[in-house]
C-alpha cells in the first residue's frame, strides 16, 4: 500500500511540474515584482534525462538544456525559494539529493540569481557510482553573461544564491562605481 502511495504520490507531484524553456536571446523582459533570473551552471561528463526543481513554480530542466560538457542555462521564474529535488541521470536511474539545506537557493525578484555550479559525475559500468555538487564559480558566470548577455546584465544586478556565502558579486559591483 505504501509503495502505492508513494507513486501516485510521485506522478501528482511531477504532473504539476512546469517545463523551463531557456532564455536564448540577449533581450531583457520586464520581470515586475515577482520574477527574477535564474542563472545555473552544468558540468556533467554525460547528457543528463531531467532535473526537477521545487519552489513557487515546480519546474523541470529537461535533456534539451542538460548536454554532456559545461554549459549556463538562464531562466526567467516566480521569485522565491526553490530546492533542487531530482536529478535522472537516464529512464531508470534517478538520484535523490540529500541534506535539502544545501540543494536550496532563492530567486530574487528584478535580479539575476547565480547559484552556482552543478557538476555531475558518473563512473563505473557495472557498479555505477554518480557524484553531484553545487560548486560556486562565480567568475565563470560573470564571464559567460557578459560574453551572451551583454544586455540582460547591464539592465540588472547579479547575487550570489548557492551554498555558503560569496560576496564577489558585491564586490564587482562596488568596482563599478568607483
Amino acid at each position: 500500500m505504501r509503495i502505492l502511495f508513494t507513486f501516485l504520490l510521485l506522478i501528482l507531484l511531477f504532473s504539476c511540474t512546469t517545463q523551463v524553456t531557456t532564455i536564448k536571446h540577449d533581450q531583457d523582459i520586464a520581470l515586475g515584482d515577482e520574477k527574477g533570473y535564474l542563472l545555473l551552471g552544468i558540468q556533467t561528463n554525460r547528457d543528463l534525462k531531467d532535473i526537477y526543481i521545487s519552489g513557487p513554480q515546480n519546474i523541470r530542466l529537461t535533456s534539451d538544456d542538460i548536454k554532456e560538457g559545461t554549459n549556463f542555462l538562464l531562466a526567467d521564474l516566480d521569485a522565491g525559494i526553490y530546492t533542487i529535488t531530482r536529478v535522472y541521470i537516464d529512464r531508470n536511474l534517478p538520484y535523490n539529493l540529500e541534506n535539502k539545506d544545501y540543494w536550496t537557493f532563492e530567486v530574487k525578484p528584478g535580479q539575476i540569481s547565480y547559484i552556482g555550479h552543478l557538476e555531475i559525475a558518473q563512473r563505473g559500468f557495472l557498479m555505477i557510482q554518480v557524484h553531484v555538487e553545487l560548486v560556486n564559480r562565480s567568475s565563470e558566470a560573470v564571464e559567460f553573461l557578459e560574453e551572451k548577455y551583454p544586455n540582460i546584465l547591464a539592465n540588472r544586478s547579479i547575487v550570489y544564491g548557492g551554498p555558503g556565502n560569496d560576496h564577489f558579486f558585491e564586490h564587482l559591483a562596488s568596482k563599478g562605481e568607483e
